[in-house]
C-alpha cells in the first residue's frame, strides 16, 4: 500500500465532521484536488463533484459521504450546559458514561465537552432497552469548559487519532472518511492514465441524516442519467462479510437491492486482477444493516452498484452500546483501492453492452422506497 493512500485518509480523520457541519472535509478534499490537478466543483449544496475525462463519455461515478454520526450544539441551557440535537445514529452508552466530546464554534475554536444527561423536552425519563445498541432520545445535554461557545456549534466523540495496529487502521471515523480517501486517490491515479471511461467523483453532504446531498444530486440530475453509480461505504461487519477478508461487492442495502449490470463491471474489474494475482481477497454480500447513497440514486432511476469495507463499531459504538474507535482492516482498504483503479483499464469493446438499455426502477417500486 502507497504511503500516499495511508497520508490521506490519516489527514481526514484527523478532522471533525457531522452533517451540515463538513467544511473542514470539504475545503482539504478541494485542496488536494487541485493539487492533483483535477477538475472540481461545488454544486448549490455544497457537494464536491471531480471529474476525470476518459476516450469516452460513459461514466463510472464513485460517490462517498462526507459527514459522520456527531451533535449539533443548537442553544444555552444554563451556565455552560448546552442543548444539542443527534445528527445520526449514535451509542447509547455515550449518555450513561458521560463520554467526552469535542466542540467545535463557528469560529473553528475548539472545547472540550462531555455528554451529561439525556432532554426531553416534557421531562419524561428516557428508558434505553437493555438490549439495544443506540440512542432513543433526539437531544442530549453536554457540558462544555466554556461558557462562551458561539452558535452554531457542533460536536464530535474524543477519540485517539486514527493508529495502524499490524492489520488494523483504528480511526475515530472510517464512516465515511475512508470512502472519501479512496476517491481521491483513485481520481489521482485515473488522472495520470489513459482511461476507456469517464470517471467522476462526488463528496457528498448530509448522508447520515437521510442521504440529504445524494438525493439532491439524483433528483436533480447533476449527473447523466446512463452513468453507473458506485457507493463507496464503510459497512457494519456482518456474518459472511468478514473483517479482513477483502472488500465487499454490495449487492443491495437495508432499502433495495442493486443492479446487477452496474455490479458486473465490478467484477469484470475483480476478473482481471485474479488473472494477475490468484489470492486477491474480496467478498460479495447483501449489506443490509443500513442504507447508502446507491438507494438514493436507484429510486431515481439510476444503474447502482456498491463497493463496502467491513467496519468495526460502526458509528463509534461497539456491541454493548458503548463508545469506541472505528476500525477498518488495511487488506479490505488496499484491495478496494484495485478494484477502483483497475476500472480504468477496463476493455471498451468487453465492456460496451454494460451501458446500453439499463434498468430502470418503475415509479411503483419509486413510491415503496420513498415511503422506506
Amino acid at each position: 500500500m502507497t504511503n500516499q493512500l495511508l497520508d490521506t485518509f490519516t489527514e481526514l480523520s484527523k478532522l471533525p465532521t457531522t452533517s451540515f457541519y463538513e467544511q473542514k472535509i470539504l475545503e482539504y478534499i478541494k485542496t488536494k484536488l487541485t493539487s492533483y490537478k483535477i477538475q472540481f466543483h461545488q454544486d448549490s449544496w455544497g457537494n464536491i463533484i471531480a471529474e476525470v475525462n476518459g476516450k469516452t463519455p460513459n461514466e463510472i461515478v464513485f460517490i462517498a459521504h462526507t459527514d459522520h454520526p456527531g451533535f449539533e450544539i443548537i442553544s444555552k441551557y444554563k451556565k455552560n450546559v448546552y442543548l444539542a440535537k443527534a445528527l445520526g445514529g449514535l451509542p447509547k452508552n455515550c449518555v450513561t458514561n458521560q463520554t467526552n466530546v469535542k466542540i467545535i464554534s463557528n469560529r473553528n475554536d475548539f472545547f472540550n465537552g462531555k455528554i451529561i444527561n439525556f432532554y426531553s423536552k416534557d421531562n419524561k425519563k428516557i428508558n434505553v432497552p437493555k438490549d439495544y445498541r443506540w440512542m432513543t432520545s433526539e437531544f442530549v445535554l453536554i457540558e462544555s469548559d466554556s461558557e462562551k461557545i458561539n452558535l452554531p456549534s457542533f460536536a464530535v466523540f474524543d477519540l485517539p487519532e486514527t493508529k495502524y495496529l499490524g492489520e488494523r487502521i483504528v480511526t475515530p471515523v472510517a464512516d465515511d472518511l475512508a470512502g472519501c480517501a479512496l476517491i481521491i486517490e483513485t481520481l489521482n491515479k485515473l488522472n495520470k492514465s489513459s482511461n476507456e471511461y469517464s470517471f467522476k467523483g462526488i463528496f457528498s453532504r448530509a448522508e447520515e441524516v437521510g442521504l440529504i446531498g445524494a438525493r439532491l444530486i439524483a433528483a436533480n440530475e447533476l449527473i447523466e442519467k446512463n452513468s453507473i453509480i458506485v457507493s463507496i461505504e464503510t459497512s457494519s461487519e456482518l456474518p459472511g462479510a468478514n473483517f479482513g477478508k477483502g472488500p465487499i461487492i454490495r449487492t443491495g442495502d437495508r432499502i433495495t437491492t442493486f443492479d446487477n449490470k452496474a455490479e458486473l463491471i465490478l467484477l469484470q474489474s475483480v476478473k482481471e486482477i485474479l488473472q494477475r494475482d490468484v489470492k486477491f481477497a474480496y467478498q460479495r454480500q447483501l449489506m443490509s444493516a443500513g442504507g447508502c447513497e446507491a438507494s438514493a440514486f436507484a429510486i431515481f432511476g439510476y444503474s447502482v452498484t456498491g463497493l463496502a469495507l467491513p467496519l468495526r463499531n460502526w458509528h463509534n459504538g461497539n456491541e454493548q452500546g458503548d463508545v469506541e474507535s472505528e476500525e477498518i482492516s488495511l487488506l479490505d482498504y488496499e484491495n478496494a483501492y484495485k478494484i477502483m483503479t483497475n476500472l480504468g483499464k477496463l476493455d471498451i469493446v468487453e465492456m460496451k453492452d454494460y451501458f446500453k438499455n439499463l434498468v430502470m426502477i418503475p415509479e411503483d417500486a419509486k413510491k415503496l422506497i420513498n415511503e422506506e
